[in-house]
């Protein structure tokens, strides 16, 4: 990793600092919160040496840095002869330690903290129906480029698996090198079987077949309404006409497409759509930690008195309100490994998701407070003592 200063760096990112001369002490060791959050060792001159997450900065200080036995120093290198200053940072849950590692390593060294993270950027499925070849692909790069995308996925293979769904359910082409020769190309084994609609040797125009592209974005966009209504009356039609075999075909094709409302699919939606307010973990039993996220952009919000007050809470869901309403601003490289963070909330363990909640068009305080009371007891909230009986 290049070498990087602290200096310039705005004094908030971090909660607190403590000067050393390993190895630690226990009056020293007690400046350190015994709390969840990142911290960082650096040198006499400031210089970064090594940025970590930690459940306990206390205890993971004190097995960093004091003298380490035989076994430990062939795995871990001794960073007492170089470290003199620790910097930290608290967090109150999985996900908020997990952000502010992102952050404070980008904000430290730019070019590569891609590298130090533990998790990637979502999987999503993008198309473009106004490119000469249209064809849905899996990607990374949400956001990138003009078109359609959706998701999150939980892997590629699920990923994958929508795909070949929506090939199924309107007869797209499987092969774009076939694609890219229409329509002068020869047909595919799908196109003789009838399972594709043969744009390639010019059965059907490519104009034709970018308004089917373009209907089957909708489709994976969740506007499925009227396709699936089209499909049900072409099929009744065709069992009215005792044409069987046709109307079969239809209702497999239908069945087929209803595999996209599977578990498996339940977060997929257009990444313009990718809005959620989280509750997470706050670090005080009478506080919840508030985090807006619209697409690659996360906001923490001051934590919540619990239970939750209305003029918090409100005030909360307007911020949430005023990000989501924002227009889209420049491109940030940042954007899709945060989404992927919280992408990795999303089909992570539930005992680390806190409250979830998608931002469709709003959410009404009394929803939010039902989620985290319902959530309280994973939130690690306590509840208030009831009242004590009065004099008899």
């Amino acid at each position: 990793m290049p070498a990087a200063r602290l200096i310039g760096l705005p004094a908030s990112m971090f909660d607190g600092r403590l000067d050393v001369l390993p190895p630690l002490t226990d009056p020293q060791l007690a400046q350190v919160p015994a709390r969840r959050g990142v911290f960082l060792l650096a040198d006499e001159s400031d210089r970064p040496i090594l940025l970590t997450t930690a459940a306990s900065i206390r205890a993971r200080l004190r097995g960093r840095l004091e003298a380490p036995d035989a076994d430990r120093r062939k795995r871990t290198a001794d960073l007492r002869e170089v470290t003199r200053r620790i910097h930290w940072k608290l967090a109150g849950s999985h996900f908020e330690t997990d952000w502010q590692y992102l952050e404070l390593a980008r904000a430290i060294w730019p070019k590569g903290y891609t590298r130090m993270l533990s998790w990637k950027p979502a999987w999503f499925v993008h198309v473009d129906p106004a490119e000469p070849f249209p064809h849905f692909v899996r990607t990374r790069e949400v956001l990138a480029a003009a078109g359609r995308y959706v998701g999150p996925f939980e892997t590629a293979r699920s990923a994958d698996r929508f795909l070949e769904v929506l090939a199924d359910g309107f007869d797209l082409c499987r092969d774009v090198q076939c694609l890219r020769r229409s329509p002068r190309g020869h047909r595919c084994a799908y196109g003789q079987m009838g399972r594709c609609l043969a744009p390639c040797d010019g059965t059907v125009s490519m104009d034709a077949y970018r308004r089917v592209v373009a209907g089957a974005a909708e489709f994976a966009a969740g506007r499925r309404l009227d396709h699936a209504g089209r499909l049900r009356e072409r099929m009744r039609a065709a069992a009215a006409e005792l044409a069987f075999e046709r109307a079969a075909a239809l209702k497999a094709r239908l069945d087929r497409l209803s595999e996209l409302d599977a578990d498996a699919c339940r977060h997929v939606a257009p990444a313009e759509e990718f809005r959620f307010l989280l509750l997470q973990r706050s670090g005080s039993r009478r506080k919840v930690s508030p985090f807006c996220v619209c697409r690659g952009t996360i906001e923490a919000g001051k934590a919540l008195d619990w239970p939750l007050a209305g003029k918090q809470l409100r005030a909360v869901l307007r911020r949430m309100d005023r990000l989501a309403s924002a227009p889209p601003g420049e491109a940030d490289p940042a954007g899709p490994w945060r989404m992927g963070l919280v992408a990795r909330l999303l089909f992570g363990s539930p005992d680390r998701a806190g409250v979830v909640l998608p931002w469709r068009g709003g959410l009404a305080p009394e929803a939010v407070a039902g989620a985290v009371e319902a959530a309280a007891d994973a939130l690690g909230l306590s509840r208030p003592a009831p009242p004590a009986d009065g004099p008899n």
